[in-house]
């Protein structure tokens, strides 16, 4: 029996020595958080200076790098601010950082990376960093599981970096950055010529070999699903409009071939429809070859973004 409470004991003042650790570094401004952080600053200036009725593109870098903003408001006659930054941030986060600019009137479209749809609480340590160097009371806005995730999954490499190596200097330099994002919050130099070798060569190797498992991944009662009812509630109090849109992604056979896969594909929209919500699009026709995309499977380049922004058009006209 005292080997238990001992061990209980221990347990305890070990939490509680690392949650202080923790704590006291919350709010340094780390470097890994840095671009992240000054592209949200960016956009929210953008977004701040336009007046009335505006179209806000919100998911993650998907539509930062492939969504051409001047071609969406030219053809719907609204200014429109591209709020993507980083889908490594998650679900929740993303959300929650859009509520700053989103006002009455507004259009909101969600082209969001298809894994938000089954998001189960398990933070990225992507999350984790921004969240604590950038906006830690946003902690406790999440749920007991979200929260002792976090927790439990902060690394002694990440409070270091929390306490000595910190940011604060906005990035002017390397491929992300508030320095690449036009007046619309588009990111530039995307063009082909742009494109490295090293950049083709990981798209070749690994993102047109390997495909993704969203459809195996996918659960329609994960946590997403809960923020997002949440977030279109709040839009609908606030009085803006809020469409679902595909998120961009490059093609893999197994899409089509594989029966999850293919089941998810052409159901997401009707998963979507079925809580209420609006979707327009179809998966497939935002799905480009190889070629099309810059340097992940989610980032197109730039000849590509106006194709794939013609059929967002397309489809919501």
């Amino acid at each position: 029996m005292k080997f238990f409470i001992h061990f209980f004991s221990t347990l305890v003042i070990l939490f509680f020595v690392w949650s202080t650790l923790i704590i006291f570094q919350s709010g340094n401004p780390t470097l890994s958080s840095q671009w992240v952080y000054d592209a949200y600053q960016k956009k929210e200036r953008i977004a701040n200076s336009i007046n009335g009725k505006k179209i806000v593109v919100v998911a993650g870098s998907n539509v930062l790098f492939g969504v051409d903003s001047k071609l969406l408001s030219k053809a719907f006659k609204l200014p429109v601010v591209n709020y993507g930054v980083n889908a490594g941030i998650e679900l929740p986060y993303i959300l929650y950082i859009s509520k700053k600019i989103i006002k009455k009137g507004d259009i909101v479209l969600l082209p969001l990376e298809y894994p938000m749809y089954s998001y189960k609480g398990e933070t990225s340590q992507q999350m984790i960093d921004y969240v604590l160097s950038r906006e830690p009371s946003f902690f406790w806005k999440l749920s007991l599981k979200e929260q002792f995730y976090m927790v439990w999954h902060i690394g002694f490499e990440r409070i270091y970096h929390g306490y000595f190596y910190q940011g604060g200097k906005p990035i002017t330099e390397g491929l992300y950055g508030a320095h690449h994002i036009d007046q619309y919050g588009d990111q530039n130099e995307t063009e082909i010529g742009y494109r490295t070798e090293w950049m083709q060569k990981d798209i070749l190797n690994n993102y047109a070999i390997n495909a993704e498992r969203y459809g195996e991944e996918f659960n329609e009662n994960s946590l997403g699903w809960q923020y997002l009812q949440f977030f279109i509630d709040w839009c609908h109090v606030k009085g803006a409009t809020t469409i679902f849109m595909p998120s961009t992604l490059m093609q893999h056979p197994n899409y089509l071939k594989n029966k999850k896969e293919r089941w998810f594909y052409e159901n997401i929209a009707n998963e979507i429809k079925k809580e209420g919500w609006r979707f327009i699009g179809k998966p497939y026709d935002y799905m480009y070859d190889k070629e099309d995309y810059f340097n992940t499977n989610f980032h197109l380049i730039d000849r590509a973004r106006k194709k794939r922004t013609q059929q967002m058009i397309l489809d919501l006209q």
